[in-house]
């Protein structure tokens, strides 16, 4: 559980690697949610709404603010696809890490318990099996993506496969659905 209820334009302004004044900017032009403080005046942000406007604007969530949210390992190639999948990720609110590496995919799995992970490349799903047997993490989401594919909603060999844009909604759903789980 998170100690902080709200943040100063300080704090907003140091995890965006911003000016302070930029954050009054955006609580003025209404991108951010804020209340002033009797007395002095000074905005407040509460985490909720700084953590949606973090969400909103595909930025990452600090680890301190994180409610325990869930995360996401892609590996897929540096590509328009990947683009697209990583902003749908980050606007469901999870937190992702991309890579292109195999290797790197494997360590960012070992390091950070991921609850999903979604590859774009078929013939990595028996090794990811294999990486998240040998890990212990055998209740991880897996997605395959492929662009314009056939889809697949019934896991075959745990995996879900999707067709991307066309199943981008269900994408969403299966991230919605694992997050209630």
């Amino acid at each position: 559980m998170r100690e902080k209820q709200a943040l100063t334009t300080g704090e907003v302004a140091k995890y965006c690697g911003v000016n302070f004044r930029t954050v009054i900017r955006w609580i003025e032009r209404g991108h951010l949610d804020a209340y002033k403080l009797p007395g002095r005046g000074d905005n407040r942000i509460p985490v909720d709404s700084f953590v949606d406007f973090l969400n909103n604007n595909n930025m990452p969530i600090p680890e301190e603010l994180d409610l325990g949210g869930h995360k996401l390992v892609l590996l897929a190639d540096v590509d328009d696809l990947s683009a697209d999948v990583a902003a749908c990720v980050r606007r469901a609110g999870w937190d992702l890490m991309v890579t292109s590496d195999p290797v790197h995919f494997g360590w960012l799995i070992s390091q950070h318990q991921p609850a999903a992970v979604a590859i774009t490349q078929m013939q990595y799903e028996v090794s990811v099996n294999r990486l998240l047997k040998d890990s212990d993490a055998k209740d991880v989401l897996r997605i395959c993506i492929s662009p314009g594919g056939v889809s697949d909603t019934a896991a075959r060999d745990g995996w879900i496969h999707l067709s991307w844009p066309t199943d981008q909604p269900q994408f969403v759903l299966q991230l919605t659905n694992n997050v209630a789980a």
